[in-house]
């Protein structure tokens, strides 16, 4: 294997070996060949390397000396072990930690099957890596710091950093070790929510201005949870637990409504009540929590399984941002007649 020049200059500095600067800033030779195959990141491409050759640069007559294993270990970290690897796909089942989709493709007449996962470290190598710091060398291939990803999410994790971060990772792994544990279990362990791996937890709730857009949302639930304020007055409280309970009771029936007109009739009042509550000073949020349904003996993969949270909020307490997280200042409620 040949190298560019730009990567055989680059290597000395980005291990920041500046001891292997000779006179006039040039550079000694070195000669080296490494047994086991070893990976370097170098302009966003892996590089698989088995023999590293320095180009020599003639007119060094004193080179200084140097330790070669030390050299070994700070220019190539150690590579994950093939044990490793090995632990980190039985444990996956075979399988993305996030999509749980079995990371080999079919294969053909002519081809073998193609295989498109991808270890992934939950902190990275390289110091400017996503996640970075505070684990060190010695664990950064442990298979505690490893998962099993398909292609495309593990190009997802390492370019949305913020939403996943070292604590969910581990959340992610963690959960899909135990997912494909029960699928060994003939009586599939017991029935339980687990979160849904594809999906962020919520973290803000979502205006709420339509009877449409909570229909939309609600007519995929499977279960609700609610919240609102204490020591409101008494209409205002009452015209809440109205709207709550109307929620609640299209919930249970959302299925059985097949026709356009029922859905819209449902979601025409679901705004008329949203309505009402603007007048009186009041804001509707939601989320969405997403999860799977597992375990049981008849249960071979996770069902979907949504989780509709609704809050009414008093708009005076509200909080509120864009879509870029920056705060935005709830013009008044417009003066109306009160809940009755």
């Amino acid at each position: 294997m040949t190298f560019s020049p730009q990567l055989l200059g680059a290597l000395p500095q980005l291990a920041g070996l500046q001891a292997l600067r000779g006179n006039g800033g040039k550079y000694r030779t070195i000669l080296h060949r490494y047994n086991t195959v070893l990976t370097e990141m170098f302009a966003g491409q892996e590089v698989y390397v088995t023999t590293v050759t320095y180009v020599v640069d003639e007119g060094i007559t004193d080179p200084t000396p140097f330790d070669a294993h030390a050299l070994n270990s700070r220019l190539f970290p150690m590579a994950i072990s093939e044990r490793t690897r090995k632990i980190i796909w039985v444990e996956s089942g075979g399988r993305c930690a996030i999509c749980q989709r079995q990371v080999l493709t079919p294969g053909s007449e002519t081809d073998d099957p193609s295989i498109f996962g991808e270890e992934c470290h939950i902190i990275a190598r390289g110091a400017s890596g996503p996640r970075a710091g505070g684990l060190g060398d010695e664990l950064i291939d442990h298979h505690s710091n490893l998962l099993l990803l398909c292609s495309e999410h593990h190009k997802q994790i390492d370019d949305q950093v913020a939403t996943f971060t070292v604590e969910r990772l581990h959340e992610i792994k963690k959960s899909h070790r135990e997912w494909i544990a029960r699928l060994a279990n003939p009586d599939g362990g017991p029935v339980r929510l687990v979160p849904n791996p594809s999906f962020p937890r919520p973290r803000l709730l979502t205006l709420i201005t339509t009877g449409n857009s909570l229909w939309e949302i609600l007519r995929r639930a499977k279960a609700f949870e609610y919240a609102h304020a204490d020591h409101q007055p008494e209409a205002a409280e009452d015209l809440t637990i109205e709207f709550l309970d109307i929620i609640k009771d299209y919930l249970d029936i959302a299925s059985e409504l097949d026709s356009i007109r029922e859905q819209r009739n449902a979601a025409k009042l679901l705004g008329d009540y949203i309505s009402r509550l603007t007048e009186n000073g009041y804001l509707v949020g939601a989320w969405v929590r997403h999860m799977l349904l597992t375990g049981g003996s008849t249960q071979v993969e996770p069902s979907p399984w949504e989780i509709l949270r609704v809050e009414v909020i008093p708009a005076a307490d509200a909080k509120m941002v864009d879509n870029r997280g920056k705060p935005f200042t709830i013009p008044d409620p417009p003066s109306g007649p009160q809940a009755s």
